[in-house]
């Protein structure tokens, strides 16, 4: 038996859901469901017509051309057509039989009646009446034996099926899929095996039976169309046969500087994966795989390199034909470029942002690694982020690149580690001179800040530092913890005369990102 096409498989999913809903007494609003897919049915049947009908208008314009050259398939092809035909308008007169029965109108009413209104869409009586026991020969027989409707409808669908694939050489079924599945296995509710007749129209609703006799329209012409495409390509089969195609992408360079055009030819290929095609370069023949060839050249010397060859290929009328072909590409020393963005070494405890990019190589087949210890993170487009620790004095990035599907080296630069600078303490934004008791008072804490010329952002806290001044001659000093000056410090800072030094020491910081406690230089001011 042939295999199922994705669009057969979705037909009897489609079908298995019908037969569930039925079984679950559903309301009308899902009931009502079933007309959408019958109307995206009738649209699909309209569409499968019209794409039938052109490979019909092939058949006679080839026939134009060659009459000679289409016998027999011609003949074929059209007696296919009027079997279809003869199929399908038999199926749309029991669709509309089918629902002239349920809600009792005209036969001419019900061939146009749009689903949405019929009136019994959840009676399944007579529908199972009308198919499974109506003109049985054995009254006593199951339902949906001989006579009766159903069983008319699984016999002419098994006499199409052999007729169309009678009308086939039997080199050509091979390619044919069928569906049309009249064998099942079928199974109840109950998960008993059942026939056809069963699984189609026993305890089924009207609007299910019309929407499965339109989806049997759409698999006779899904077969149709199988079988008719198969004539027609039989017509040329003297000529070369495609089994797959895919687009290709030929550029003219693989590197592209700055500021310049990426160029390539684009252009969909047809090739046939059952020949293997001889391909040649030189005297040198190239393997092939599924018939494509799979070209490898020796990267022996730097700068560009040119090659041709030929592809000879069999046609089924036994003739051999050859196709020549050329090209260059480049070789180029491997190299890559690190560059730490921010200065020339890392820092230790920080985020270290990193470009590298190899000339040639897209960003994607770069890798890199650090060592001897560290973290190197990739933030996309060839940018990463680097995390030494303090302990090393160098760190070395390793970076290779995915080339021809191997990975190979680049290169492995190396950079010195320097630690975190020391951050520079002030109060109200001074660390000497005049200051404004006013501005102390304000804010009154010790703020540690990186210089200036240090390119990361850092974050310092204080962890305790000592205040000293003199009063009359005496020493006044107080420790406090954190960065905040305590009460009697504010308290000490108002009172002190126009002039009076007030000396900041002893302070120091809370570990940093590198893990390092700091102790920092004092801050001298006078108050103001």
């Amino acid at each position: 038996m042939a295999k199922e096409t994705n669009r057969q498989k979705l037909v009897k999913l489609m079908y298995l859901v019908f037969i569930t809903l039925m079984a679950l007494n559903v309301d009308v609003s899902v009931l009502n469901s079933f007309v959408h897919v019958d109307d995206g049915l009738a649209e699909t049947n309209v569409n499968f017509s019209r794409k039938v009908d052109m490979v019909y208008d092939d058949f006679r314009k080839q026939k134009a051309i060659s009459e000679e050259l289409v016998y027999p398939y011609y003949d074929r092809a059209f007696y296919v057509k009027e079997l279809s035909d003869r199929l399908v308008d038999t199926i749309r007169r029991l669709r509309a039989e089918t629902i002239a029965e349920a809600d009792r109108i005209d036969l001419e009413k019900a061939y146009t009646l749009n689903l949405m209104e019929l009136q019994n869409k959840d009676n399944y009586s007579r529908p199972t009446r009308f198919w499974m026991r109506e003109g049985k020969v054995n009254p006593a027989a199951e339902d949906g034996t001989e006579g009766t409707r159903a069983y008319k409808l699984r016999t002419m669908l098994e006499e199409y099926k052999k007729e169309i694939k009678d009308q086939l050489d039997p080199e050509h079924l091979e390619f044919l899929q069928l569906g049309l599945d009249t064998e099942g296995p079928f199974y109840s509710e109950g998960g008993d095996e059942i026939n056809w007749q069963q699984a189609m129209f026993n305890r089924v609703v009207p609007v299910a039976v019309a929407t499965n006799l339109s989806r049997l329209i759409t698999e006779v012409r899904n077969a149709e169309f199988d079988v008719i495409q198969i004539l027609y390509s039989a017509i040329t089969e003297g000529d070369f046969r495609f089994d797959q195609i895919g687009a290709r992408v030929v550029p003219q360079s693989e590197i592209v500087m700055l500021g310049d055009q990426y160029q390539a030819d684009v252009f969909v290929a047809a090739y046939d994966s059952r020949q293997q095609p001889t391909i040649l370069i030189g005297d040198r023949e190239i393997p092939t795989e599924d018939g494509i060839g799979k070209l490898q050249l020796p990267a022996t010397r730097e700068g560009t390199s040119s090659y041709s060859g030929v592809v000879k290929v069999t046609s089924p009328a036994g003739i051999v034909q050859e196709y020549p072909f050329e090209g260059q590409y480049v070789v180029q020393r491997p190299s890559v470029t690190v560059s730490a963005d921010a200065m020339n070494v890392f820092y230790a405890g920080v985020d270290n942002p990193v470009s590298i990019s190899v000339p040639g190589i897209p960003h994607e087949n770069i890798r890199a690694s650090i060592a001897p210890r560290g973290s190197i993170t990739p933030r996309g487009r060839g940018t990463y982020t680097v995390r030494v620790p303090g302990d090393i004095s160098e760190a070395r990035i390793n970076v290779s690149a995915i080339v021809g599907g191997t990975t190979r080296s680049m290169g492995t630069p190396t950079f010195r580690i320097r630690t975190i600078p020391d951050p520079i303490p002030t109060i109200a934004g001074q660390r000497e001179g005049d200051v404004d008791r006013q501005a102390i008072v304000i804010n009154p804490r010790i703020a540690a800040s990186v210089p200036d010329d240090f390119d990361f952002d850092m974050d310092f806290r204080v962890a305790s530092f000592t205040m000293y001044t003199t009063i009359s001659g005496l020493v006044w000093e107080r420790s406090a913890t954190g960065s905040r000056l305590s009460s009697d410090m504010i308290d000490r800072i108002e009172r002190l005369p126009r002039g009076t030094r007030v000396v900041f020491t002893d302070i120091v910081t809370e570990p940093a990102a590198d893990g390092v406690v700091r102790r920092l230089s004092p801050i001298s001011v006078r108050v103001r």
